[in-house]
């Protein structure tokens, strides 16, 4: 089974964020900053296979966890590609917060990948789910503040293949979904 085919059996489309025609049979996705007003991020040129998963509105273990280390912390979303093998973390702030916070977050979505990896294995049979996948950590901050010209920072290394060496792209209302995930 594809990996597409096992991530959209195993997630509720509640949890699922659809892609949107945007012009010329190319898709769209519109995120969104839960709990802000007007804070929202649109990201063209989507893969047309993505899965988008809302983790921060469908994902709750805070119920099981103490959170004493920031355990319940998760990213808002994640993006993945088969097409492009690509996963895609994503964390939203209409501030410019801390980014030891951020990090945190983009760690917890980075858990809840792995967790689909373990029950695409013990329930799917899948054994080499969403293995082969790069994996990119984006933070957007000053998500639709005031208009200012988009500002995307280096990683440490060049790519942002962990949470701790994240990409920050800062004054987003749109972006190309190329220029987050390579």
């Amino acid at each position: 089974m594809s990996d597409t085919t096992v991530l959209n059996r195993m997630i509720k489309d509640t949890a699922k964020i659809p892609l949107l025609d945007h012009y010329s049979g190319k898709k769209k996705v519109v995120l969104i900053e839960r709990g802000t007003t007007g804070s929202k991020l649109e990201i063209h040129n989507m893969p047309h296979d993505a899965v988008v998963i809302d983790v921060d509105s469908s994902f709750e273990n805070a119920n099981l966890f103490a959170s004493n280390a920031s355990e319940c912390k998760r990213s808002d979303y994640i993006i993945v590609s088969e097409s492009k093998k690509i996963a895609l973390f994503i964390e939203m702030k209409k501030g410019n917060p801390d980014t030891a916070n951020i990090i945190k977050q983009l760690k917890g979505g980075l858990c809840v990948f792995e967790y689909c990896q373990s029950i695409a294995r013990e329930f799917f049979s899948e054994n080499n789910f969403l293995s082969e996948y790069k994996k990119r950590f984006v933070a957007f901050k000053q998500v639709n503040l005031i208009k200012k010209k988009t500002a995307i920072g280096k990683s440490a290394t060049g790519a942002h293949s962990s949470p701790d060496n994240l990409l920050k792209v800062s004054w987003a209302k749109t972006i190309q979904f190329g220029k987050i995930s390579e």
